[in-house]
């Protein structure tokens, strides 16, 4: 398995001390990475919403299942839990991330919702 705590902590310094915690697993980390994200988006911190999402997504590339599931359900099941922030989260995410994440957005977001996703992704054959 990829050691993902040296990427975390070259990209997110701020949260070093939280790496030093070997309580602290890749899925809660990721969920505090979310909530910078979230944070981000609401103040317009361009860089960390860069970091943010670059490391979900970097978790969600490597190889293995470990990781990426990780990112699947600790960071973009929950990246539409702040409904406001719907459009700019929309741009955000990767496309390859969409069939695995739809899923747990079906299971979570109420069905007007999810439909409003579907349109802001650009999902044209979503499920009815």
């Amino acid at each position: 398995m990829v050691e993902w705590r040296g990427e975390a902590s070259a990209r997110f310094p701020e949260l070093r001390p939280y790496l030093e915690r070997d309580s602290w697993s890749c899925h809660v980390f990721l969920f505090e990475v979310l909530q910078l994200a979230l944070e981000a988006h609401r103040s317009g911190d361009e860089e960390l919403l860069g970091r943010a999402y670059g490391f979900a997504r970097w978790c969600f590339e490597q190889p293995g299942r470990f990781l990426s599931n990780a990112a699947v359900v600790s960071f973009y099941e929950h990246v539409f839990d702040d409904w406001d922030l719907r459009h700019d989260v929309a741009h955000r995410l990767p496309t390859e991330v969409m069939a695995q994440v739809r899923p747990l957005w079906e299971w979570r977001l109420p069905a007007e919702k999810l439909a409003e996703v579907d349109r802001l992704l650009g999902v044209a054959d979503h499920p009815a």
